[in-house]
Order: C-alpha cells, then structure tokens, then sequence
C-alpha cells in the first residue's frame, strides 16, 4: 500500500513540475543542444554514472544559423564511468570529464569548458526501482575574443571599408578565465516493465563568477536554472514513447524544449533500435530528430527550423545537430558460490 501511494505521489510531482515549468516562455535563445538528452553531463552532473556499464563516451557537434553571416559552432567531449569502490558507504558513486568549446560572432567569442562532474547514486531496498542520484560539477571557463577579427565605423574611409585604418579602440584585455560551480539532482522511477520516470533539477554557476575582461563590478555570470523530465512507455518489447521537456532559466531569460519521441526495436539481440522526435522549442523552432541505437553505441542527428521572427534572417534554417554515445562494460565472468568435489560427480 505505501508503495502504491509512493507512485501516485511521485506521478503528481512529475505533473505538477511540468505545468509549473510549461508557464514560462521563451523570450533568449542561449548556448544549448537540441539532443539535450545526448548530452547528460553538461544537462546535469548528477547524470555521472547513470546508465548500464563501466564507461561512457559521449561527442557534441552543433552548427546554428549557418544561412546567417556569422555562425555558431560548439563542440563537446565528455566521458564518465562507475567507480568499481563505493566513498560512501549506501552508494554508488561516478565520475567524469568534460570539454566544451563554443565559437560565435565575427569576433570569434569562444568560451572554452574544461569540467569535472561528481555523483553520488542512492539505492533503496524497500524499493530497487528507485533511484536518486546528487552531482557537483566543478571545473574552469575560458573567454577569448580576437578584437582583429572586428571592424569600426573609424575605419570607413569614405568610399569603402580599410582595415589599415585604426579602429580608435584599446583591448588592454582579450580572455578571461575564472571557475564555475554546478550542483543536480536526478530522481529515477521503474514502475514496472513498461513505464519509466525521470526527472532532474540543476543550478549552475553558483559561485556566480565574474566574466568581464576587465573585472568590472557587476558583470557577474548569474545562476542558471535547469529542469528536465522524460517519461517513457513501452508498449511491448518492440515500440516505446517518449514525452521530452527540457527547460532553463536565468534571470529573466527561459528556454522551454519539449516534445515526443518513437522507438522501435529491429533487433533485440543486438539492441538494435531506430528512433525519431518530433519537439519545439516554444515560440523559437520546431525540432526534428532521427536515431539509430546498436549495441552499445547510439547515433542520433536533429535539425532546428527556425519559425521565430529571427526567420527573416535565417530563412527558417535553424541548426544542424550530430551526437553520438558508446558505453562499454566488462563482461562478467560467472563464480559459483559453492563447488563440487569432482569425485562425487
């Protein structure tokens, strides 16, 4: 009885959480994946660990608004794996590595990641369905910028653009480094073979770090705030849905990404399985995404088409997206617990 009241509590909080976070609107479009869900350490530290084997790799590519002059380009490499010897005893703990690289405007702003994920995963007897995990993420940030790469209204010489001309501007200062600080939480529920819960809460840059070349007062990097929720139903052993909402805020800025997506198995033995989504991100760009798991490695590629009033400038091509995760495990050599003596055999 507890436990069936347990799942219709936490059913509610998934419900209610949702519609919380569905009340607020886009109004920025920030750095961020659309396969928000291929790239789980830099969604959420406590994400460290949470999957079936030793290790995982996983690699980002997103190219955005190439139909506009300057593009975007972010790359990212991250790797995490169980640690075989529990810190604290009752859990089960992870760690990883992270590496983001991120490179717009005619400037060339790059911001570059170099991070370190941290999580703590808690099991119950009472119930083995039910996971919680608790991460921190902990690294440093670099912002570089090649002001060569501007050009000035000064150096418009009447008749045309001259570069040779100066541009009446002192950078004393083109990079900034300084640390960053992330905290998460994932709360994970099988209710039973067919449906599947998830959902995570995370706040990064906590320690709300300063991000002006020239340190002045004020120009502090605020804390961003993010949500996530992914139910999933299997029908049989063959189809499966998915609902998706991804959501962050800071200040006054929100992202709201949500959507379904389809699962088919083509081959169990080889766990060999076709997906494709359908998602928005509201009021900015519908989302398709189209997947192919085999193995221990899963591909998955999705596509923005811009339909926000930035449309004008992008022709409604949004951006391109190529992700890709393989997650190894040693096999397990099977150890009977007793032997028997050969000569009673």
């Amino acid at each position: 009885m507890k436990f069936k009241l347990l799942h219709i509590y936490f059913l509610r909080v998934c419900a209610f959480t949702f519609l919380i976070l569905n009340s607020a609107f886009l109004i920025s479009q920030d750095i961020h994946f659309s396969n928000w869900q291929m790239s789980p350490l830099n969604l959420n530290p406590a994400n460290a660990g949470m999957f079936e084997g030793d290790g995982r790799l996983i690699f980002n590519y997103r190219n955005q608004w190439k139909q506009v002059p300057v593009t975007y380009n972010t790359f990212s490499f991250a790797a995490d794996m169980n640690l075989n010897k529990s810190l604290i005893k009752g859990t089960k703990e992870a760690m990883g590595f992270i590496f983001n690289t991120d490179i717009s405007g005619d400037g060339s702003y790059t911001i570059t990641d170099i991070k370190i994920p941290i999580n703590h995963k808690f099991s119950f007897k009472k119930d083995s369905n039910l996971t919680v995990a608790l991460g921190l993420l902990a690294g440093i940030t670099n912002l570089n910028i090649t002001s060569s790469r501007l050009s000035y209204d000064r150096q418009w010489d009447g008749d045309a653009y001259n570069q040779a001309l100066s541009n009446g501007e002192n950078f004393n200062k083109q990079s900034k480094l300084f640390a960053d600080v992330s905290l998460g939480a994932i709360v994970q529920k099988k209710f039973n073979q067919k449906f599947k819960a998830t959902i995570g809460y995370a706040a990064s840059h906590l320690n709300r770090p300063n991000i002006s070349f020239n340190n002045t007062p004020g120009a502090v990097l605020r804390i961003k705030h993010t949500e996530s929720l992914q139910l999933k139903y299997s029908f049989n052993q063959v189809t499966a849905f998915m609902f998706e909402y991804y959501g962050n805020q800071q200040q006054k800025f929100r992202e709201n990404l949500m959507g379904f997506s389809y699962y088919h198995t083509i081959e169990p033995r080889t766990n060999t399985v076709f997906n494709f989504g359908i998602l928005t991100r509201l009021k900015d760009a519908l989302i398709t995404t189209v997947g192919l798991e085999h193995n221990n490695m899963r591909l998955q590629v999705s596509y923005d088409y811009n339909y926000s009033q930035f449309k004008r400038a992008t022709n409604g091509r949004g951006g391109f997206e190529i992700s890709l995760i393989y997650i190894w495990a040693t096999k397990k050599v099977f150890v009977p617990k007793t032997r028997v003596c050969p000569i009673y055999m």
